[in-house]
């Protein structure tokens, strides 16, 4: 028996918490109360990637630099640049109901638990025993930057402000949808999962089912340090979360008094900034070194000095401390209002929802925080006014975020493209305002062909086809921007003529057997390369490729596959490859289809690229009215980040197969099946 020694005075029974393991290592989490659950997803979590979470809650302590040197100074500098330490320490005891802190402190018992039963594992001694405001500062901070502030500091120190809520890694996407009964063959709910991250490391997806006699049930994804599923289902409904591109706050290009370069201009004025001191401690070589740096504050918001000029930004997300209990909440809605209670917390500064329920609910929000601006004044980035018009007080409430419910075309989709392109062209939104994205993806545009011109019913291969499809549309950005290097002639340019052919009859379509996508991955990275840009933000920006670098860049791909594989019709399979371990399988898909690949240059001597991002856990559900359910779920390497561990790799072979395995709820079942049954310490 475990006592918490917290305001609330609970206890948590670890003889009430069973962890089942499945055939594929997945953990089901029954206990009798939610702390009791919160507790057991801690100590299964831990048991699988316990490095992760603690690296997720160093950064949330300000220790990471510690471990991870000047990398993790990066997340502690930040933690402190945005206030985010005492923002949660200030607001953490009047944010949460009684409840849900329980949930956090047994979260907190059971990760502590663990690194005291494993002090090896342990990567810095003095981070623990964690707490429940460790955990949530650690959802602050990562919301935070997945909510804008990472790319508005990417793109100010590239001096790339005007553009900066494009500026994707490549790493962060996802592909949502969902058809309401009338289209589909048998008059079920169907619904697609299908969020893009990094698959391994800090913000890659775990899979896990967790349930308790107080009404948690859920089976989804969640990163490491969550205390319950960011995406997933219920019994009775599902939610997927995709990245949004809305300008989510302001970059303010200040302007400094020539006579003192200490103060900046606020309303014709002449104002002191505001000082204070980031303290770090970062490992190098081996030792800790004391690390000072100022940060001066404005009426706008923290100042980042850069050889460009003094910028402040200014984002709802590092001041919102909420997000944990609203995606409990949603964890814990049996029905659409209860759910609709729950997203109307709107405290997750950013991520669209996709949405659908046994009733035939099928529903799409441009969901997040987002800045109530004047729209009589220009918003471009960044903002050089000045003035305190551009500094907004409140938040766009939730009945004018761009939104459809039950539209009547019968189904709804996002994947990362503009939110007024989420259903059919007929029932599209027209609710604009300052900041909103317009810009689309490829994947969007495939989604709207794919659905929009279906007609009658759906079957379950038609929406099968759909997730797994790997095309780049001919009317969509991507022809767009590389239209000219399909247009030219092979008669300039003799040396590339047959690099050229095979470029000028390809269909388009990233599958593993075909050569010409193989050539066209390889063109693709280098031109990216040359332009010092991800892939997606490439073409999205819509800048135009000088046709030397299309010629250049074929020629250098030609090259390249001739020393790495002695011929340039080589399958992308061969060259884009899925590997963790010792297991390396050919993979379809590429960039920004809606089977999204992320390729990586991993072994330049052998010619081959590793998948690392785009699909990784995803679901492919049904939900009938009669209450039935069914769980298609996959993850892209395994349920273990441990390389010892027969899950480490065991869901390969599936993922680049494109197929599922089921998932339940059924206990009896899941019991009666599981590889082991134990209790945590």
């Amino acid at each position: 028996m475990l006592v918490i020694s917290s305001a609330f005075g609970q206890t948590i029974l670890t003889k009430n918490i069973s962890i089942a393991r499945d055939k594929f290592g997945i953990p089901h989490i029954f206990a009798k109360t939610d702390a009791e659950a919160a507790y057991g997803l801690a100590w299964a979590h831990s048991e699988d990637d316990f490095r992760h979470i603690q690296e997720n809650l160093l950064a949330a302590q300000g220790h990471l630099a510690e471990v991870t040197g000047k990398e993790g100074a990066l997340f502690d500098y930040l933690m402190q640049f945005m206030g985010i330490d005492t923002i949660v320490n200030k607001l953490y005891a009047t944010s949460f109901t009684e409840p849900f802190k329980k949930v956090l402190e047994g979260y907190a018992a059971g990760f502590n638990a663990y690194a005291a039963a494993h002090p090896k594992e342990v990567l810095l001694k003095k981070a623990f025993p964690t707490s429940a405001i460790d955990i949530i500062k650690g959802y602050t901070l990562n919301s935070s930057l997945m909510s804008g502030v990472g790319l508005a500091l990417r793109a100010i120190n590239a001096n790339q402000v005007e553009d900066f809520n494009k500026m994707n890694d490549g790493d962060k996407g996802s592909n949502a949808f969902a058809l309401a009964p009338s289209r589909t063959e048998d008059g079920k709910t169907w619904l697609g999962i299908n969020s893009h991250q990094p698959l391994e490391g800090r913000f890659a997806w775990y899979e896990a089912h967790i349930s308790s006699e107080e009404g948690w049930n859920v089976i989804g994804g969640l990163f490491p340090g969550g205390v319950g599923i960011f995406v997933g289902t219920t019994p009775t409904l599902g939610w997927a979360h995709t990245v949004n591109f809305n300008v989510w706050g302001d970059i303010h290009k200040l302007k400094l008094n020539p006579n003192n370069k200490m103060q900046y201009e606020y309303d014709g004025q002449w104002v002191n900034f505001t000082e204070r001191k980031a303290k770090l401690k970062v490992k190098v070589a081996g030792i800790k070194l004391a690390v000072k740096k100022r940060i001066l504050g404005t009426e706008f918001g923290p100042v980042l000095e850069t050889k460009h000029g003094f910028f402040a930004i200014r984002f709802p997300a590092y001041k919102e401390v909420r997000s944990a209990e609203q995606w409990f909440n949603m964890n814990k809605a049996k029905n659409w209002k209860e759910f609709e209670k729950a997203i109307k917390m709107e405290a997750i500064p950013s991520f669209n929802i996709v949405y659908g329920d046994k009733d035939g609910n099928i529903f799409f929000q441009c969901g997040g925080q987002y800045p109530d601006r004047d729209p009589s004044l220009s918003w471009s980035q960044p903002i050089t006014s000045g003035s305190s018009k551009h500094k907004w007080t409140k938040l766009m409430p939730y009945d004018k975020k761009p939104a459809t419910f039950n539209p009547d075309c019968g189904f709804v989709y996002n994947a990362n493209n503009s939110p007024l392109q989420c259903t059919g062209e007929n029932c599209n939104l027209d609710m604009l305002f300052p900041g909103l994205q317009i810009f689309g993806t490829n994947r969007g545009t495939r989604f709207a062909e794919l659905l929009d011109n279906h007609q009658g019913k759906f079957t379950w291969n038609d929406f099968l086809n759909i997730k797994y499809d790997k095309a780049y549309s001919k009317s969509a950005q991507y022809m767009q921007l590389f239209a000219p290097m399909y247009a030219l002639d092979a008669a300039q340019y003799p040396d590339i003529a047959d690099a050229l052919a095979m470029l000028k009859r390809w269909d388009l379509q990233g599958n593993a057997t075909s050569t010409e996508a193989g050539l066209a991955l390889v063109v693709h990275d280098i031109i990216a390369k040359k332009s010092g840009l991800p892939f997606g933000f490439l073409y999205v920006l819509q800048k135009p490729i000088p046709t030397a670098d299309y010629v250049a860049a074929i020629r250098e791909a030609k090259r390249f596959l001739i020393a790495t594989h002695g011929i340039i019709d080589i399958k992308l399979g061969d060259i884009s490859r899925h590997i963790r371990g010792n297991v390396s399988l050919p993979i379809s898909g590429m960039n920004d289809v809606l089977r999204a690949v992320g390729p990586e240059l991993h072994d330049k001597k052998k010619g081959i690229y590793r998948n690392k991002a785009g699909d990784g856990y995803y679901q492919l559900n049904k939900y009938g009215s009669d209450g039935s359910i069914e769980i298609n779920a996959m993850n892209a390497y395994g349920a273990s980040a441990r390389p010892s561990s027969p899950h480490y790799t065991d869901q390969m072979e599936l993922f680049v197969a494109e197929k599922t395995r089921p998932m339940t709820f059924d206990k009896a079942q899941i019991l009666r099946d599981a590889e082991r049954v134990y209790e945590p310490k």
